[in-house]
């Protein structure tokens, strides 16, 4: 392996269909392997929604591909980049095509995914999986040489969170600031629905609306909120989230990586699962009093104001350390001096 310097290639997409949150999720790990000395790199698929969380991010290492390529054509890319910039890990998240599609990428890097299904090729080295029922579906009889990270402590946290200042948190008895932020895509608007329970209820409080990059009903929101007596305030391209959780007296958010968000910032959060496959966790969450679970993709007009103004303190001590990721890395590499540890 080749360690003068340090190596490592991202490869997700984001668009509306997928969500953002997977390229998110990554760059967000790259800012762990940096820290640890690590060069990092991305191959992205050239759509609007990911140049711009590429942009946003600051991602300066990005290799744009065309969206119809093949995936013999994208295999055949990835080894040319492996072989050209000496890369030592490629670490796939969500693309576009399964992940069991990428057959024939060389054996000459470790290869590592985040994955929530059960389905991976026979020769990936590193597995991690943050959903809380991970450890039930994977045969890992199958895959004797795979080394598995899975449960929620394995999630992929922004590296500004910063845990005194979660300990030290105060909570209000009286909430007056409201947090919405449902993804990089909200794609069936959960946002809209939100909003309008708000002004049917007369909501006096000062609201703070994220917008992902990939929300494509801003002129319809604005329309509706001008016209109401809410106070409110929209915020686009926020890449420091920490402190929009931090700021609020309760949120409202959707089960993607916001969810663990809010749970590791210890944020009375109200959930509302905008796909299916968020709703075990949601419910998993729920159950163990970390969250307020709602339903997916509608809910409880009532019960959402009902606990907006009474919302509970979270007393939970979750763990989670991504750190965990870059020194099993460092591990299967052979490089065992991580400044991570």
């Amino acid at each position: 392996m080749r360690f003068k310097t340090k190596k490592i290639l991202f490869r997700a997409d984001a668009k509306s269909l997928i969500g953002t949150g997977d390229l998110v999720s990554l760059i967000h790990l790259s800012r762990y392997f940096e820290v640890d000395n690590w060069e990092t790199h991305f191959i992205v698929r050239d759509n609007f929604v990911a140049i711009e969380i590429t942009k946003k991010y600051g991602v300066v290492k990005t290799q744009l591909i065309d969206r119809d390529m093949s995936v013999k054509d994208e295999t055949d890319l990835l080894n040319n980049y492996i072989n050209d910039n000496y890369i030592n890990v490629i670490f796939f998240e969500i693309t576009e095509r399964p992940l069991i599609d990428y057959v024939g990428i060389t054996n000459d890097v470790i290869k590592a995914c985040i994955t929530f299904d059960g389905v991976i090729p026979q020769n990936i080295d590193l597995v991690v999986n943050w959903n809380p029922c991970s450890h039930g579906i994977f045969d890992k009889d199958r895959y004797p040489n795979t080394t598995f990270l899975l449960g929620p402590e394995y999630v992929v946290l922004p590296i500004i969170f910063n845990s005194d200042t979660i300990r030290s948190r105060k909570y209000s008895d009286k909430p007056e600031r409201l947090l919405i932020t449902m993804g990089g895509t909200d794609e069936y608007n959960i946002t809209q629905k939100v909003v309008d329970t708000l002004e049917i209820n007369r909501s006096n409080l000062l609201i703070t609306i994220i917008l992902g990059v990939g929300y494509e009903f801003k002129r319809e929101l604005l329309k509706s909120l001008t016209s109401s007596n809410l106070r409110y305030e929209i915020k686009e391209n926020v890449t420091n989230m920490f402190d929009e959780y931090m700021a609020c007296d309760v949120a409202i958010g959707s089960g993607g990586l916001t969810l663990y968000e809010m749970i590791a910032s210890r944020t009375p959060a109200i959930i509302i699962s905008s796909e299916e496959h968020q709703v075990e966790r949601c419910k998993h969450f729920a159950e163990k009093g970390w969250i307020k679970y709602l339903g997916f993709r509608d809910f409880d007009h009532a019960a959402l104001m009902g606990i907006i103004y009474e919302p509970f303190q979270v007393t939970h001590k979750s763990v989670s350390n991504t750190n965990i990721i870059v020194e099993k890395v460092n591990s299967l590499i052979g490089y065992t001096h991580s400044i991570c540890q």
